[in-house]
């Protein structure tokens, strides 16, 4: 699968799903399954910082700059790739990836949109080399190419999307 392919098949999942939940009354998006779990709308919310976190807060792609591998970079990226597929719980690996809070559903779509067509913008403009250059850092994976970034995103909101789904399935308690 080619990263253009990969990006615009995540975007159609991510937009489909927002639309979908946008259809929602906000006591729905806001309703937290537990006290110690997160609402529909934090789990939004923590997709759309972990993007801007990993992305840089999307800076123009000439100031990025090319991040040098360490030793184990290349297993610990494994590992948060098996991680992110499995159901096994997960502790976010900084707390700089909480949601926010304060912010609304419209407005989260509105920033998420705009990671999306930040990185594809920026994937599309590169060359072969571009493509191989690390200048994403992971907080548990460690310095990541725009293939691996768009695969551990892919792998993370997919993740979040069933945790979505098992929320939706509950019967609301209005």
């Amino acid at each position: 699968m080619t990263l253009e392919t990969r990006l615009r098949q995540l975007d159609a999942k991510r937009a489909a799903c927002l639309d979908r939940l946008q259809e929602l009354p906000p006591d729905r998006l806001t309703a937290r399954p537990r006290p110690d779990k997160w609402s529909i709308l934090e789990i939004v919310d923590h997709l759309v910082v972990s993007e801007r976190l990993v992305f840089q807060g999307l800076p123009d792609p000439r100031l990025l700059k090319e991040i040098p591998s360490r030793p184990g970079d290349r297993l610990r990226y494994l590992l948060v790739a098996f991680l992110l597929r499995s159901s096994i719980p997960i502790r976010m690996p900084s707390q700089g990836l909480a949601p926010r809070g304060g912010r609304t559903f419209d407005e989260l779509r509105r920033l998420w949109d705009e990671s999306q067509s930040w990185l594809l913008a920026y994937a599309g403009g590169l060359d072969a080399a571009g493509l191989r250059r690390a200048v994403f850092e992971h907080p548990a994976a460690g310095p990541l190419t725009v293939a691996q970034a768009a695969y551990l995103n892919q792998l993370h909101v997919d993740r979040h999307l069933r945790q979505i789904e098992m929320l939706l399935r509950q019967p609301s308690e209005a």
